[in-house]
């Protein structure tokens, strides 16, 4: 009996090695597929490449000229330009840098992920393995989570924190680290997650009363040194005294001005942001809740965190990553129960087969808005496309004109769908984003990457279409002319 306990460990250890795996497999895949980032990821990618392109020559870097509304911390960035500075010679065919625009993006996925694997081990050394299997299927079987898993957010920074501080939560449950880890998180990256930390701290003090004061301890010097750090490091390269997510509250909650951004209904969260990123693990998220009571302390304190948010006018699914993990893990032990009695009638039988099902139908929804959100980034499609069609008519000699005089303009709508520093050639274009074009001259441009489809003394070289609209039921996306690139005529 020993030997056949061994050997059911030993598949079982096999089959979550090749569930995390394909966790690692799929995130690369989402980066491959969709490899242009939008305008809200624009800070951390346009830092990104500062670091590895123009090093400590801050006064170049694009913040400074295209600041934003708020500052946000360069702690991110630093960690992955790191990561990729030995490959930071990498070029494209047309001279951008382009494959370290994938290549940091990936360790970004690798980070999530592997925060992710962490999160899915502790949670297989305290419930079971099959446990952990069917929450892993879960993962996979979605669609938000492993696609952003890579896209360089203040949340996805967080959420890799935030994993590790649940996996903490889960193996060692009298731990004061988890809460450490929370509030260097909400000090650096995202200050909601003091939410967070307030509701895991009121649970586990009530589960744990005697370690209490070393978590507050913990705790604050976990939030002193993550303040410290960004106030350090920031203030350099925004070149003021400066600490981001200090200025982001008192933006967003003290002056309640995320709500230019769109407002919400308070409901919103449970009713549709949660939804569409659990697709078919939310009734067995809700199932694996009730059945287990040791899931409560470990995802009551997230679902309190995203309730006391929704009060928050302005909402946006990122918000509230930190949460999904752990009502997957709920959806996990839901479907493992369901696999576990398949074989004690036939109506469980059918049920365990309903919740393979509702997987199944994840992953098509899942696929169906891979491919919308493909479509999603037609001013990054332009920008490479402008750039092949220049090189194409060099070759042929076609332009009769010198490379010193390659002078585009990106206009702002090509700058939010896709469009980044790591797209340019600076060796042989000039790139301008400039968005008053009342003091623009237009003639002083070779090139134009811009939403207008027609431009006087510019002649349409290239039509990019990008998502307009889809239908579930037909299964089919519409598309439309978002951004074209133009050429000045007298260089034709």
């Amino acid at each position: 009996r020993n030997m056949l306990d061994i050997a059911k460990q030993t598949n079982e250890m096999k089959v979550f090695i090749i569930l995390v795996g394909l966790l690692f497999a799929v995130s690369i895949i989402y980066v491959v597929l969709a490899p242009f980032t939008k305008v809200e990821e624009s800070f951390n990618v346009q830092a990104t490449h500062d670091i590895l392109a123009l090093g400590l020559d801050i006064g170049k870097y694009d913040h400074l000229q295209f600041p934003g509304v708020v500052p946000r911390t360069f702690l991110g960035p630093v960690v992955l330009a790191l990561f990729a500075l030995p490959l930071q010679f990498l070029r494209a065919a047309d001279g951008s840098r382009f494959p370290l625009l994938l290549i940091t993006r990936s360790e970004l996925a690798i980070f999530t992920v592997t925060s992710i694997t962490k999160l899915l081990s502790s949670f297989r050394s305290v419930f079971s393995s099959t446990d952990a299997c069917f929450a892993a299927l879960c993962f996979l079987s979605q669609f938000h989570l492993l696609f952003y898993s890579s896209r360089p957010l203040p949340n996805v920074f967080a959420l890799v924190l935030t994993n590790l501080a649940n996996a903490s939560r889960i193996s060692s449950p009298e731990s004061s680290i988890s809460t450490f880890i929370l509030c260097v998180a909400a000090a650096v990256f995202r200050c909601e997650i003091g939410i967070l930390i307030v509701t895991t701290l009121v649970t586990d003090s009530i589960v744990f009363p005697k370690t209490l004061p070393k978590r507050l301890v913990l705790g604050f010097l976990g939030g002193v040194l993550g303040a410290l750090a960004s106030f350090q490091i920031d203030s350099s390269f925004w070149q003021r005294p400066c600490y981001p997510e200090l200025e982001v509250f008192l933006f967003n909650v003290v002056l309640n001005r995320s709500k230019e951004w769109g407002v919400s209904p308070p409901h919103w969260y449970f009713t549709s942001a949660i939804p569409r990123a659990l697709l078919g693990s939310l009734p067995l998220t809700l199932y694996g809740l009730a059945l287990d009571r040791r899931l409560a302390r470990i995802v009551y304190p997230n679902l309190v965190f995203v309730a006391i948010y929704s009060y928050l006018p302005h909402k946006e699914l990122r918000f509230i990553f930190y949460a999904l993990p752990m009502l997957n893990l709920c959806a996990g032990v839901g479907l493992s129960s369901l696999f576990k009695s398949r074989s004690k009638s036939k109506l469980r039988y059918s049920a365990f087969l309903c919740g393979c099902g509702l997987l199944l139908a994840s992953v098509l929804l899942t696929m169906f808005a891979l491919q919308a959100s493909r479509l999603n980034y037609p001013g990054g499609h332009a920008l490479r496309t402008m750039h092949e069609l220049e090189a194409t008519a060099e070759r042929a000699n076609v332009l009769g004109r010198d490379k010193a005089h390659r002078f585009v303009h990106i206009d702002a709508h090509a700058a939010m769908t896709g469009v980044s520093r790591f797209l340019e050639n600076p060796a042989t274009w000039t790139y301008s984003k400039e968005e008053d074009h009342t003091a623009l001259n237009w003639t002083d441009f070779s090139h134009l990457v811009t939403a207008r489809p027609h431009v006087g003394g510019f002649k349409r070289i290239h039509v990019e279409h990008g998502y307009s609209k889809s239908s579930l039921r037909e299964l089919s996306f519409t598309t439309e002319p978002k951004v074209f690139v133009h050429v000045r005529e007298d260089l034709l």
